[in-house]
């Protein structure tokens, strides 16, 4: 249940132009995740990236980089080991 500084944060966030942006629309992705693929990496583990996102504003979409994307597959790497 959400607190109403919770709700307050949300419309906040609304009113800045903030919104799930998934991975493959953020600029970096694409020629990140084609190169890991051509790397090797296992499909099924950018394919489930493919289908991520991320709360971002506008402003915030630039600035995201390559090694957001390591690090998002480093925890998703680490998250399926702990569940084994």
């Amino acid at each position: 249940m959400k607190t109403n500084e919770g709700i307050a944060a949300t419309a906040i966030d609304v009113q800045k132009g903030e919104r799930d942006y998934a991975l493959l629309e953020i600029p970096a992705y694409m020629p990140w995740s084609e190169r890991k693929l051509l790397e090797g990496e296992s499909e099924a583990l950018i394919a489930h990236l493919d289908a991520t996102s991320m709360w971002l504003s506008p402003e915030q979409l630039q600035t995201v980089t390559e090694s957001d994307f390591e690090e998002l597959l480093s925890e998703l790497k680490e998250t399926l080991g702990n569940a084994s």
